[in-house]
């Protein structure tokens, strides 16, 4: 009985393993064939927050920000930092996306500062995460959908 129960672990260990280098591969066919993204993958209104830290102190920062499906969207933005306070300014920002859902984005605000973001959308669309790569800042964060509005 000892044996039967040892031989069937060993069994179902060998499965597991098998399932877990197999997944991540069949993961990223399906990813890559079933849901190519392209620049029109990403349209219609957004709504989020990105916080972090810039050389002046910790931010936060909240937006509604409207994709036009072409590379390029407009937005409106609050932020409140440590040193400057509750700040509201407009941006106007373009955006790229590989095949993978993978881009880049960049606002241009209307205070004179360019911001520069690394993206990805994940569930169909339905959300954008975004990690800024500027210097001097460690700031991610994500926005979603908002049901209901229109480019």
């Amino acid at each position: 009985m000892i044996n039967k129960l040892a031989a069937t672990a060993a069994t179902g260990a060998v499965m597991a393993a098998s399932l877990t280098i197999t997944s991540p591969a069949t993961a990223a066919q399906v990813h890559r064939h079933d849901r190519a993204c392209s620049v029109a993958t990403l349209r219609g209104a957004y709504s989020g927050n990105i916080r972090g830290i810039s050389n002046t102190g910790p931010f936060n920062l909240q937006s509604t920000t409207v994709f036009h499906g072409d590379g390029t969207a407009t937005g409106t933005k609050v932020t409140l930092a440590d040193e400057s306070g509750v700040s509201t300014f407009t941006a106007d920002d373009t955006y790229t996306l590989n095949d993978d859902c993978t881009g880049t984005l960049t606002a241009v605000r209307s205070t004179g500062v360019t911001v520069n973001y690394v993206i990805v959308l994940v569930d169909g669309g339905a959300k954008v995460a975004l990690l800024q790569t500027d210097p001097g800042y460690v700031a991610s964060g994500a926005f979603d959908r908002v049901a209901g509005m229109r480019p």
